[in-house]
């Protein structure tokens, strides 16, 4: 369980490889009361590494608390009392300027990526496994694109870093970046399952809820969607105590829905069961 002690992680309550790295990109310590606010980003960079010595480099002029690897490593590279710069140009609720606000969590992730003849590729040339591309249209737009999947890793720790820096700060709200700076800023994207979390760490929507059978039951209609979520269980019935029928769906798998129940949905891939529809992206095909 990680914990945080003096505005930083703590390494001998780390499981995963941690580091502390300090970038001088920051300002001064945050006012009373804040940060109440999680930022989470995409890096948009060649690699892990790449993107650290990067928020590091005082030409950047950008930075960030977190950057977490594709294997859920984790960087610290500023302390959680003081305000780096990682939101830019920004708005949410009345405020403006989130950097005063806000802890960022970057996340070593391509974001959007381009379709070529062979395949897909990310800004900086290089080639993304078809396993690892997830087809989905952006919350601001209305076209699918290709994204570049998270890892199963990545979206574990970032859930697990949001709740000890909830455990250690008033934090009220976890937000992307493109909430907080529409038509500029896309990420974390359409791969990260932002809502998912949100719902499960500040408004208690988990998949531990109970479930009734007393919802309307209503026939699917052939809608195409996308698994959100890092693995998605799918169980022979609409409620969480209900067995499953096979191996736990990954991130990125496309699905046809069937039924739905209340919060659940029925939906068909090489097997048929049910799943929470929180953690499904449908689009119309």
């Amino acid at each position: 369980m990680i914990q945080i002690h003096d505005h930083q992680i703590v390494p001998d309550s780390v499981s995963t490889k941690f580091s502390y790295e300090a970038s001088d990109n920051h300002s001064g310590p945050f006012r009373n009361g804040l940060p109440d606010t999680i930022v989470i980003h995409y890096t948009a960079g060649a690699s892990y590494n790449s993107s650290v010595n990067w928020l590091r480099d005082k030409r950047a002029k950008a930075s960030a608390h977190l950057v977490v690897g594709r294997g859920g490593e984790v960087v610290q590279l500023v302390p959680f009392d003081t305000i780096a710069w990682h939101a830019g140009r920004s708005q949410w609720q009345g405020r403006s300027g989130l950097n005063k606000y806000s802890i960022g969590i970057e996340i070593a992730n391509a974001g959007k990526l381009e379709r070529r003849a062979n395949g897909y590729y990310t800004s900086f040339g290089s080639k993304i496994a078809d396993d690892k591309v997830v087809l989905a249209t952006h919350k601001q737009g209305n076209t699918e694109q290709a994204w570049e999947a998270y890892t199963p890793e990545q979206v574990a720790c970032v859930e697990e870093l949001c709740i000890a820096i909830m455990n250690a700060y008033s934090i009220k709200d976890i937000v992307g970046h493109d909430d907080i700076a529409p038509g500029r800023k896309t990420d974390p994207g359409p791969a990260f399952p932002l809502e998912a979390l949100r719902n499960k760490l500040l408004f208690s929507r988990a998949d531990d809820e109970e479930e009734t059978m007393d919802d309307e039951v209503v026939v699917g209609d052939g809608v195409k969607g996308i698994v959100t979520a890092g693995l998605l269980n799918i169980r022979n019935a609409p409620n969480r105590q209900a067995p499953t029928v096979a191996s736990p769906l990954q991130q990125g798998t496309r699905i046809t829905r069937l039924q739905t129940h209340g919060e659940w949905i029925k939906v068909k891939v090489e097997t048929e069961g049910w799943v929470k529809g929180s953690f499904v992206n449908l689009v119309e095909r």
